[in-house]
């Protein structure tokens, strides 16, 4: 039996510089067996083993194995291969199918020239980028040649008729192959101007054809075809997947508008509400050709609040796959993960349905889960995964699937399991999405290289300001904003700048203390979720105190008309009171200067008496009722006025400033100007309202005036006079 021993430098070196699992391997080669554990001192043998093992080169934070493991082994340094072995095995994979039968001559005639220059702008990139503590993902070997191919060959004739678009779709593929990885906008510059300069001095003439703009291809422009009475019962009405290249960004945004709208309706539990500014909508063109290529795997990149899942959620659903993201929990082990991934194999191997397993940085609760990943990444196999009953019944059902698919093929076990295998990690699509915010993401990529090779990597830059500006007028457009259209714009802009400037603050916190501070996307929305709760807070504290005002001008409008009335009462009742005055003082001086008719008139007297007597009781009885009316005013008087005192300069100050204040206190401030004996507006209708125009421009200058608390505080209410009350009983019936 012949053992191959994958990444055998892998496994941690303790303390003692040991790696455990390569002592267990030296025991075998050196001992040829192994002790029991279960009955001490038991030894057993194993006969004709031979091991084969394989691992990268160490250095630069990859383990080396011990000595005493390699002085066992023979050691090859695995070298690449020549160019002309290279351009050999590249110029038969596109030879063979860039050929006469499927596109045209002109296309076919360029295709030799690309893959050596494929190759060679491939070596360029591989010696100018190297790998950096900071960059140690550039990394670039035989896959990025094969990955590049790959999507060149997924074209087909009637989208590349022409040079052009042969040429803009491998810009196309080297780019997303290579240049997506980038952290930095000067390495990705630097790339389109390499990438110019290798085609122009390799292509020649075909050079004229080459584009000027990158463009970018996919597979999820076309719609569905239309069932008809005469089509096969087989026939498929899946959406066609045509690689093709995008004929607007505005295209693509309104189709994948559609597309996000069909997830929220198919899809519970997810609800999206994703913004598809152009940075967004290059990373979901990105990931969806990641996950339509067969065994497609990728590696996102990006601070919280990217948009990392969110996007890979969408572009599964786009490509018509199931996702899966596992659920953590406190007891969450290596148990769980092993029957999640069950779950993912049975779904990917035995029933051929495309899956994308969504795997963030956040959910590796133990280091030991990556070495899952990693095996899936690097071989798409992990050992021991299903137990043997498991197998046999997983053999059962995959035995008719297989005989359908290759009925030449006989059913063993081996043939079986490599069918699951393979079928696995066809339709098997695993999306990790890391943050690259400290060490952990540099650690883990250097412990499992899988992670990094088995990939196809995105990072993900800042938000630029049109995607800022973007986000905010999503979350601010038909959020109720008193103020005019200019200035909501404006409002949204700033939004962005404020965004930016703490960014930059953060760098300068970094220099100054060494301290690092981390301003994600995910702020920028928590920053506009507050912007609107506290606007909403404060608009409802100025409607408050609005109403407090207007009440306490009805208190007072009320009041002024009480004693009104009652000044009314009192002048009549003072004049009923002076004429009967009057009366009597004549009687008694008649009766003085005619003392001789006295017992004549004293008749008379006596009756004008009683009658002046009973209209002093019924004056007296008034002056009561009216005393006890002014009484019951007091009250509503002192409450309107302690109202008033509650007022503050800086309310009145809110009021005049709003643009379009409510029609309440319009009306209000119309009260006022009658009260200061202003000028208002003549009485016209407002439709609008289904009322009277208020006169705000001349409550504005009332409001200027400095002293106008002052005033109305100690507004002289007597004179408030019957012309006045008239003038406001109006305002007073408004509903």
């Amino acid at each position: 039996m012949t053992v191959f021993i994958d990444d055998i430098n892998m496994p941690v070196i303790n303390e003692w510089g040991d790696q455990i699992t390569n002592e267990i391997v030296r025991q075998m080669i050196e001992q040829h067996g192994f002790y029991s554990l279960e009955r001490p001192g038991d030894f057993s043998t194993i006969m004709d083993i031979q091991f084969l093992s394989a691992m990268i080169h160490p250095g630069g934070g990859r383990n080396d194995i011990p000595n005493r493991l390699k002085r066992h082994l023979c050691i090859f340094n695995c070298t690449l291969p020549s160019n002309n072995s290279m351009d050999q095995i590249f110029k038969s994979i596109s030879a063979g199918y860039f050929c006469l039968e499927r596109f045209d001559d002109e296309v076919v005639q360029i295709i030799p020239f690309l893959v050596p220059l494929t190759r060679i702008f491939w070596q360029n990139i591989k010696t100018k980028m190297l790998p950096t503590p900071s960059n140690f993902h550039y990394v670039f070997n035989l896959r990025d040649l094969s990955r590049i191919w790959e999507g060149i060959l997924k074209v087909k004739r009637e989208e590349c008729r022409t040079r052009v678009q042969v040429l803009k779709l491998w810009c196309h593929e080297c780019t997303r192959v290579i240049s997506d990885r980038f952290t930095a906008e000067k390495d990705k510059t630097w790339f389109l101007a390499r990438m110019r300069i290798d085609a122009e001095s390799y292509l020649g003439e075909i050079f004229e054809d080459y584009p000027d703009e990158p463009t970018f291809w996919v597979d999820f422009l076309r719609d569905a075809p239309e069932a008809q009475e005469d089509d096969d019962e087989e026939m498929s009405f899946e959406p066609p997947k045509i690689y093709e290249e995008i004929p607007s960004f505005d295209f693509v945004r309104a189709k994948v508008m559609v597309f996000m709208s069909q997830f929220n309706e198919y899809i519970r539990g997810y609800h999206m509400d994703l913004v598809f500014f152009m940075d967004a909508l290059k990373h979901l063109i990105i990931v969806s050709r990641i996950i339509s290529n067969p065994r497609g795997n990728a590696l996102l990149v990006g601070v919280g609040g990217s948009g990392k899942q969110s996007l890979t959620r969408l572009a599964s659903f786009i490509a018509g796959y199931k996702f899966f993201q596992i659920t953590l929990t406190r007891s969450y082990n290596n148990g769980n993960l092993t029957d999640d991934l069950k779950f993912l194999y049975r779904t990917a191997g035995l029933e051929g349905s495309g899956m994308t397993f969504i795997f963030t940085d956040n959910e590796i609760k133990e280091e030991s889960f990556l070495e899952f990943i990693n095996n899936i990444l690097s071989s798409g196999e992990i050992a021991n995964l299903f137990a043997k009953d498991e197998m046999d019944e997983i053999y059962s059902e995959l035995i008719p699937v297989m005989k359908k698919l290759h009925p030449r093929r006989p059913a063993t076990q081996d043939n079986l399991y490599d069918f699951f295998i393979s079928r696995a990690r066809y339709n098997l699509h695993i999306a990790l999405c890391f943050s690259p915010v400290g060490e952990k993401f540099r650690m883990r990529s250097l412990k499992f290289p899988g992670l990094i090779s088995g990939c196809v990597i995105d990072w993900f830059q800042k938000w630029p300001e049109d995607a800022r500006i973007a986000v905010s007028r999503h979350y601010l457009a038909e959020f109720p904003l008193v103020c005019s259209d200019k200035v909501k714009n404006q409002v949204i802009d700033i939004m962005s700048w404020i965004h930016e400037t703490v960014q930059e603050a953060c760098v300068c916190y970094y220099d100054r203390f060494r301290r690092v501070t981390f301003v994600t996307p995910k702020s920028l929305i928590s920053f506009l979720e507050s912007y609107k709760l506290l606007y909403k807070d404060k608009q409802n504290h100025i409607v408050i105190m609005s109403e407090r005002m207007s009440s306490g001008l009805d208190k007072l409008d009320e009041a002024g008309a009480s004693v009104a009335i009652l000044k009314k009462d009192l002048i009549e009742m003072n004049k009923v009171i002076a004429i009967a005055s009057d009366e009597a003082e004549e009687v008694l001086a008649t009766v003085e200067k005619s003392k001789a008719g006295a017992e004549i008139v004293k008749v008379e007297v006596a009756e004008k008496k009683g009658k002046a007597e009973v209209l002093v009781k019924n004056i007296s009885a008034v002056k009561q009722v009216a005393e006890a009316k002014l009484e019951k005013a007091l009250p509503a008087l002192e409450e309107a006025e302690a109202a008033l005192k509650t007022i503050k300069a800086a309310d009145i100050a809110t009021v005049r400033k709003l643009g379009k204040p409510p029609y309440l206190i319009t009306l209000i401030m119309d009260c006022v100007c009658i009260l200061f004996r202003r000028k208002i507006k003549p009485i016209r209708p407002d439709t609008e309202k289904t009322f009277i125009q208020s006169s705000w421009d001349e409550s504005l200058k009332v409001m200027s005036d400095t002293s106008f608390l002052r005033k109305i505080v100690e507004y002289p209410t007597d004179l408030i006079n019957a012309e006045m009350v008239d003038m406001m009983v109006p305002y007073f019936q408004y509903p």
